[in-house]
């Protein structure tokens, strides 16, 4: 997507193959194709030296991938073939834990997050200029947020004279990045799996969900809710947002709305996760808590040297290779200014007028998780706008991630049993939350949907899940 047809294309990987010798053959599927495309390379039987895929969301597991011949287990490799990945696990243990399987085996390369605030991209925001203008203070509780969300509904912020403000637009109950159910994270529960007291539990069947709820319900009645909840998406709540129309959403960090909209009026600012009444701040964005991401790469067992292929590896993760990754060229793409890497003009303001997403994939491996290595937020933070890097820091120093389910591991029986009841419970759930929020329900119809779901077997799963966690906190 930034124009070059493999990564041979680009800065980092054509400094890595002068500085290594190695010259790679990438085969790269189209974007949407690349679950078909794995599956029907797993049954040509005909595989490349190494894959880069979601290696956590196997069917069956990556050790079954193992077991059927079809990738290499690593662990006897990587002390001896990868130095800088072996320190930067024995440094991290954390990184261990979420690298290796239950049994101890390292089966793949992941992309690792190296500083925290690369884990911190998602939160509530805000329109700041519109509550300087109502002589509002950001609200802290979901009580705050009611009052903050109806003087957007009745006092005019946008100043048009009309009452057409969308207090707080959002999707789907259940999508994490944007779901208006994130509502519920301030009264210490979710819509899906989460670890409280030690133990994985379900939303739905939690305690507190039905105080949530009412909540929510309450805020819709209110028409504090974009009545479009159901079908918006990102572009929509973007449009909102910039538009003048919404004051108030959970979604990415506020970079693209500052390009768009810093005219030294208007602003965006992040504000800290709402503390709810029991005292909660709690955050359930996964990668909040979790380093690792997706991403990562395995060696097959065609691959007829898997040693070399685990040393240049390496230089991913340490060195002169995981500065290219990070930051490009030296001289061409940064330079360093009191040991600080600071990213050119060449990249952030392309003077040929390329536009700065594309120069960061050109240039910098590590941009956009698109290969595994370590991340450094030095660079990242430069992509940033001040409204961007203000909202990570915030979001960074104000939520509780103690409940966040860890990457758990299942078998391929385990898995087998989770989509076999999961697929129907998702479903059932996110459509039953979104009738009581819009009325078709009362709030009391959780009971209902609470014996349904053990009905179709959550309880099964949830012993599952217990169990995996389990083992994790063993690793």
């Amino acid at each position: 997507s930034a124009g070059g047809s493999s990564f041979n294309d680009t800065t980092t990987f054509q400094l890595l193959e002068e500085k290594t010798g190695c010259h790679v053959e990438w085969q790269h599927p189209a974007a949407g194709a690349e679950k078909e495309r794995f599956n029907m390379m797993i049954a040509s039987g005909e595989y490349p030296d190494a894959i880069v895929y979601n290696w956590t969301d196997v069917n069956g597991g990556i050790d079954s991938y193992v077991d059927d011949g079809v990738i290499v287990d690593l662990t006897r490799y990587i002390e001896e073939c990868m130095p800088n990945f072996s320190k930067l696990l024995s440094e991290n243990p954390e990184f261990k834990k979420s690298v290796m399987t239950d049994d101890g085996k390292i089966l793949s390369i992941p992309y690792i997050r190296k500083d925290k605030q690369l884990c911190i991209y998602q939160g509530t925001l805000i329109r700041q200029d519109w509550l300087d203008k109502l002589n509002l203070k950001a609200p802290t509780t979901p009580e705050e947020l009611e009052k903050v969300l109806m003087a957007f509904k009745t006092q005019d912020p946008n100043g048009n004279g009309q009452a057409d403000e969308i207090p707080m637009t959002g999707s789907l109950m259940d999508s994490t990045a944007y779901g208006i159910g994130n509502l519920l994270w301030a009264f210490g529960t979710h819509y899906d799996f989460f670890v409280k007291d030690g133990e994985v539990r379900y939303g739905v069947l939690d305690d507190r969900i039905e105080e949530g709820m009412e909540y929510i319900t309450k805020l819709y009645r209110e028409g504090l809710i974009d009545v479009d909840f159901l079908i918006n998406d990102r572009t929509k709540m973007d449009a909102k947002m910039m538009g003048d129309q919404s004051g108030f959403v959970f979604t990415f960090q506020p970079t693209m709305y500052s390009t768009n909209m810093n005219d030294g009026t208007r602003k965006v600012e992040g504000i800290p996760f709402l503390k709810g009444p029991h005292g909660d701040q709690n955050v359930f964005v996964p990668d909040y808590a979790n380093s690792t991401t997706a991403t990562s790469i395995a060696i097959t067992t065609a691959n007829k040297n898997p040693e070399g292929s685990l040393k240049w590896l390496d230089n991913f993760f340490g060195g002169k290779g995981l500065e290219y990754m990070n930051f490009g060229k030296e001289g061409l793409t940064f330079n360093w200014e009191d040991g600080y890497p600071k990213l050119t003009d060449y990249v952030l303001n392309n003077p040929d007028g390329i536009d700065r997403m594309s120069m960061c994939g050109m240039n910098i491996g590590a941009y956009d998780s698109a290969f595994p290595t370590l991340q450094d937020w030095r660079y990242y933070e430069q992509t940033l706008s001040d409204w961007g890097r203000n909202a990570i820091e915030t979001w960074t120093n104000n939520a509780d991630t103690s409940g966040i389910l860890p990457p758990l591991s299942f078998t391929a029986e385990e898995n087998e049993q989770i989509n076999r009841v999961m697929t129907d419970v998702k479903t059932y759930v996110s459509e039953s939350l979104s009738k009581i929020v819009v009325g078709n329900e009362p709030v009391s119809f959780l009971s209902m949907v609470q014996n349904r779901v053990k009905e179709m077997g959550i309880e099964d799963v949830l012993k599952i899940y217990n169990d995996a966690y389990q083992r994790y906190m063993a690793r």
